[in-house]
């Protein structure tokens, strides 16, 4: 309040040289008049009424300083009221009449400046009165007033003793407050609000100075260290945590503070109370104030105890389930093999006859489904418990690709599809594993074969800047856009009406999906309901 700090001192330095006669002014004649000299003992007593002289429609200032107090005066944003020793106001400038609610500043001469004040303010409003005419000016309080309609406000107020046509009066100025009081009122609320929920939270919420010492905890943090609070404020975070998790705290404290940016879920140590060592997750940001400058750090603090407790039951049960599946499929395989071999030997063998050669053909068929069905749960444990071997070696793709397009040609004419392929004669050389990638490829053309009924499939390969891309591409009953992201996953099938055709496991495309992710590259589909579909991998070459 720099600008009624002025005039204030401009009073005094008018008071101090002589030269200030009277401060009150007529609105309507913008002459000035001296008040009457009065008596300006107070007798020792507070609450002897004190008079003032005659108070004409006019007042002058008689010196060269005049038009310069009656510009600040007048021009001045805040309200400044001259009142007696009673509270009675003498003077009141255009604001006061703005801040209250009346037509013009006149009004308000007169009248108690106690009665603006709401009832319950009215002892403090007096008791600030009698300080300033003791001597004790300054900022004096923040008020509830009421104005000439009965409308509620807030003012700020400040004063200071002057003399006033030779007798002892106060001057206060007066700032309507209003709206930073209801932001205030808003923003402690809200400030209680979340101070509520912090204290209800069952994670810890700390906030956390720029030193690393906590200045507030909540009741889940004194839980966790069983500690009281009063014990906790002011002490180092770091002091809670195991020697492990410290150098890593300070490390994601000085990013947070120094990149302004959020960090969450960062797993630490907590190494305090009789429980020892508890696992934590801690996320934290900053707290800046007005000026943008960094002043604290709010954290919250989850205890994953069990969580991590769930966690590594879920992977022993995995482990479990995969040993079960890699023990079952090998039991299973053992059999199929043989069986495979006599049945291939009684569909070849010229005496049998075309009746047993017939049912023959078909048990080999289903032989063959079920041996390809453990081989996938072999590989999918295989991939689970990461047990899987890859003969990586120096190929050359254009060989394999030539060799797929033969294999599949026959399969591919029994549905009367055309067989599109577009391979260069060169292609850069890729490392992998050639059964493995062959087992992908095979994979890819036989699904676009069950699939497609009519039209073609197509395979192709190109380089493309530091990888080779290899599509298959078919034009068969295609895959919904919310199937696209699923058909990877374990034991996923996209097509399960009633009337679906083709069955299968839902393991090769998992299956594929691991193999190319071994190689260091990246498979995904493009497809469209009814309009076929097309995947793709990408591999790195040499």
């Amino acid at each position: 309040m720099k600008k009624e700090a002025d005039v204030v001192k401009e009073l005094r330095e008018f008071e101090k040289s002589g030269k200030l006669s009277s401060v009150a002014r007529n609105t309507d004649k913008e002459t000035f008049q001296k008040f009457e000299p009065i008596d300006d003992s107070l007798n020792g007593d507070l609450e002897k009424e004190e008079t003032f002289g005659h108070l004409d429609e006019t007042y002058s200032f008689s010196n060269e300083y005049g038009e310069l107090y009656e510009k600040l005066v007048e021009n001045s944003l805040e309200g400044i009221l001259i009142i007696d020793f009673k509270g009675k106001i003498l003077f009141a400038n255009p604001a006061i009449a703005k801040i209250f609610g009346f037509k013009h500043a006149k009004e308000t001469v007169g009248k108690s400046a106690f009665d603006f004040a709401d009832p319950k303010y009215h002892k403090r409003a007096i008791k600030d009165q009698i300080s300033v005419r003791m001597g004790n000016g300054g900022v004096l309080n923040t008020y509830k007033a009421v104005t000439a309609s009965g409308k509620e406000i807030w003012v700020e107020v400040i004063g200071c003793k002057i003399k006033h046509s030779g007798k002892t009066a106060n001057v206060v100025f007066i700032r309507d407050v209003t709206t930073r009081q209801k932001t205030w009122s808003e923003l402690t609320k809200l400030g209680n609000k979340y101070k509520a929920l912090a204290e209800m939270s069952s994670d810890a919420v700390l906030t956390i100075d720029p030193l690393g010492r906590l200045t507030y905890v909540n009741h889940s943090f004194e839980k966790m260290c069983e500690i009281k609070q009063d014990q906790i404020v002011g002490t180092p975070f770091r002091d809670y945590l195991s020697d492990e998790s410290i150098y890593l705290f300070q490390q994601i404290f000085i990013d947070v503070r120094k990149n302004n940016q959020i960090i969450e879920n960062v797993k630490l140590e907590l190494a305090h109370g009789r429980k020892g060592i508890t696992p934590i997750e801690v996320s934290l940001a900053p707290l800046k104030n007005s000026n943008n400058k960094f002043t604290e750090m709010v954290c919250t603090v989850h205890d994953i105890t069990e969580h991590d407790r769930m966690e590594e039951e879920l992977k022993k049960s995995e482990r479990l389930k995969t040993e079960f599946m890699n023990i079952a499929a090998h039991e299973l395989k053992s059999p199929i093999i043989p069986i495979k071999g006599y049945l291939e030997l009684i569909t070849s063998d010229e005496d049998t006859n075309e009746k047993t050669k017939k049912w023959g053909k078909i048990s080999l068929r289903n032989t063959e489904r079920l041996l390809k069905l453990v081989n996938d749960i072999l590989d999918v444990s295989r991939f689970d418990s990461d047990t899987m071997t890859f003969n990586m070696e120096k190929l050359n793709l254009v060989e394999i690709l030539d060799e797929i397009t033969e294999d599949m040609k026959p399969a591919i004419g029994d549905k009367k599809l055309a067989f599109i392929t577009h391979i260069p004669k060169r292609l850069p050389y890729i490392l992998g594993d050639r059964y493995r990638l062959e087992q992908v490829l095979k994979n890819l053309v036989t699904n676009a074969i069950k699939f497609t009924d009519q039209g073609s499939i197509s395979i192709m390969a190109k380089e493309e800047e530091k990888q080779i891309l290899i599509s298959v591409e078919d034009t068969g009953i295609g895959i919904a856009n919310a199937e696209l992201k699923k058909i990877f996953t374990k034991f996923y099938q996209a097509y399960t009406s009633n009337d679906r055709k083709s069955e299968g496991t839902g393991l090769g495309l998992f299956i594929c999906k691991e193999i190319i992710t071994k190689h260091n590259g990246k498979i995904w589909a493009e497809s469209k309901s009814g309009k076929g579909s097309k995947f793709v991998m990408e591999i790195p070459h040499i």
